[in-house]
């Protein structure tokens, strides 16, 4: 959540460069950005608001007069906003008596912090100008700027980074992290720290030159101190991202670059002479994995959805498991037995609300495994072990490609946690033959775009909905349900279709439509019951549904290739890309943007 970028390099022309950096996180906050930046005559700073996400990083040259002066060192941010409304007041870099701070995370005791400032007046609402100014306090007394950031990064509260930069150090950036993602990276002429991989795209950053900063660093032109280190740097890998090509949307690449999702999760992972799934991540654990009693999904938002599938197949395939809501958990006061293990799953692996689970599950001593898609991420380094899915970098807000290489990757632990207890090799050979066909039937579905985009048309003019489904169509519904609001801002819930007579059957009207997934799987005839019961209150009904059925309603429908029954387990896998799309397609006709859903980010790294 926010996104850091700054450059110090004696070629001068940090300033474009650092405002093209942030370009490149705005998927990590968009309702105001900001940059200060020394020329030979003075520091500067410049800031622009965006409380519709209409504007992005680019616009902040026009409120730039000498973009062309010579710049060795800048520093940016773009924001989401978690403390203080979206106002330039309120935009970063914040600014103390020497010094300015772009900030990411949340302090959680700022409020203690404000007393040690005394009458401090301030100009914003933020917690990060608190930082700032007390850094400064402390430096004004003391005349040391590092043991100033190490004393109030030790006082500070929460899982925070910053990068800070001073006039009396005109040609340094200095850069703390206590527990949020913070980058480092050198190239051939400067020294980048950024709060993600995707900032390094851009620019020749070779793997081995970047460092995971996880205390206090100081950065010049061409290298940095670590002012204090406490465990060796870890390599970095980023992603490659070619840009939107012809898509008009990053959301829309996404959403058909799932077949290749897929096929990256699965690549290397499957062993059809033994129906077993070959995961390397869990190789050193292995055996421990057989004693597990039960196991914990966790995770948040679409990572929650992803973690509902792998409980529901584990227990499909006899495996004990539970799905928990990572900011609900702790205060669930789960019962959790000595042999249970936890895999926690999250696209960014910077989920705060997940790390705090990590944490509290490392205290008692169980296994901690991931599910996770950013290399070297927080989560990936906490657990013991785990399974990358390989999505690439997804930039879209509203995460589409990533579920689908979360559940790819939950499949492979399934096929291989069952092999360890009753399932048969035949059964192993079988489910794995199948999900290497899954591509190509999403293939398919992505070809009937134009018919799913008039649908989308259809549904616009209804402001409330269900989507509903029963079994794992229901977690389908959910995410579904999800896309919906996080890019369209239209008000939809998702609810078990056998639900709906006991209380929800009350809204149905013919200005409340339902979006049903029922593809002919063994809870099909069910299924029907419940969507006659809405067509008979007029309810009006869109389905998508397997092109093997067999009924003659008068629905809208969008079909999708069928499963063998004993493969059910899989659909999930191709009735959400027609709800992906939409959604999407809802959005575009609404004339917003569904890369850049307001009020949310991509990473949410506070709690």
């Amino acid at each position: 959540m926010c996104g850091i970028f700054g450059e110090v390099s004696l070629s001068g022309d940090c300033l474009k460069r650092t405002i093209n950096g942030i370009g490149s996180l705005e998927h990590r906050g968009y309702d105001s950005m900001g940059v200060v930046y020394k020329t030979k005559e003075k520091t500067n700073i410049a800031k622009i608001i965006s409380p519709d996400q209409s504007k992005s990083a680019n616009d902040l040259y026009g409120e730039i007069s000498n973009i062309e002066d010579f710049c060795p060192v800048a520093l940016g941010h773009t924001r989401w906003a978690t403390c203080g409304k979206i106002s330039l007041n309120n935009t970063h870099p914040h600014k103390g008596e020497k010094s300015y701070l772009a900030h990411n995370g949340n302090i959680i005791n700022v409020s203690k912090l404000k007393k040690l400032l005394g009458s401090e007046k301030f100009v914003s609402e933020t917690d990060s100008e608190v930082v700032v100014k007390l850094i400064d306090k402390y430096y004004s007394k003391s005349g040391d700027l590092i043991n100033s950031i190490e004393k109030v990064l030790s006082l500070a509260t929460g899982a925070n980074s910053f990068v800070l930069f001073n006039q009396d150090f005109p040609d340094k950036l200095f850069c703390a992290s206590k527990g949020g993602p913070l980058l480092l990276g050198k190239t051939k002429d400067s020294v980048i720290v950024a709060s993600d991989p995707a900032a390094f795209l851009s620019r020749d950053v070779k793997r081995e030159n970047l460092y995971k900063i996880e205390h206090i660093v100081a950065v010049s032109h061409n290298s940095w101190e670590i002012i204090e280190k406490k465990r060796a740097s870890e390599i970095v890998d980023p992603f490659l991202d070619n840009g939107k090509g012809d898509y008009p949307h990053y959301m829309l690449k996404e959403i058909f670059e799932q077949p290749q999702t897929i096929k990256n999760a699965l690549n290397g992972r499957t062993e059809l002479d033994r129906g077993n799934a070959h995961l390397g991540g869990l190789h050193d654990i292995a055996r421990d994995l057989r004693k597990v009693e039960t196991f914990h999904f966790v995770g948040c938002g679409t990572a929650y959805n992803a973690c509902l599938y792998g409980a529901a197949l584990f227990n499909r395939f006899g495996i004990d498991a539970r799905a928990w809501i990572a900011s609900e958990f702790i205060y669930n006061h789960p019962y959790i037995k000595p042999n249970d293990a936890f895999i926690f799953v999250s696209q960014s692996g910077e989920t705060a609300d997940t790390i705090e689970v990590i944490k509290e599950i490392k205290m008692k001593g169980n296994i901690c495994l991931g599910v996770v898609n950013v290399p070297d991420s927080r989560i990936a380094t906490m657990t013991d072990a785990g399974v990358y899915i390989q999505s690439g970098i997804e930039k879209g807000v509203a995460s589409t490609k990533a579920f689908l290489g979360m559940i790819s990757v939950i499949l492979l632990y399934a096929v291989f946690l069952a092999r360890q207890r009753k399932m048969t090799i035949d059964t192993g050979i079988g489910i794995l033959k199948m999900a290497r066909e899954l591509p190509k039937m999403i293939a398919l579905i992505l070809e009937q775009e134009d018919k799913i985009k008039k649908m989308a048309k259809k549904i616009l003019r209804f402001d409330n909905m269900y989507f509903m489904g029963r079994s794992m169509n229901y977690i389908i519904a959910e995410e579904g349900g999800l896309k919906l609001k996080e890019i369209t801002y239209k008000h939809a819930e998702s609810y078990p279709l056998g639900e709906m007579k006991h209380g929800p059957l009350a809204l149905i009207s013919p200005d409340f439509c339902s979006v049903v997934i029922a593809p002919n799987d063994s809870v099909y005839a069910e299924s029907l019951v419940g969507i006659k019961e809405i067509l008979c209150r007029n309810g009006k009904v869109f389905i998508i549904t397997s092109d093997d059925y067999d009924f003659d309603l008068p629905l809208d429908n969008i079909r999708i290739p069928a499963l063998p029954q004993k493969y059910e387990f899989m659909y999930p896998f191709l009735t959400v890309i027609p709800l992906q799309l939409i959604s999407y397609y809802i959005a575009v006709e609404l004339g917003l943007n569904p890369d850049k859903p307001r009020n949310l980010a991509k990473s949410v790294t506070v709690n």
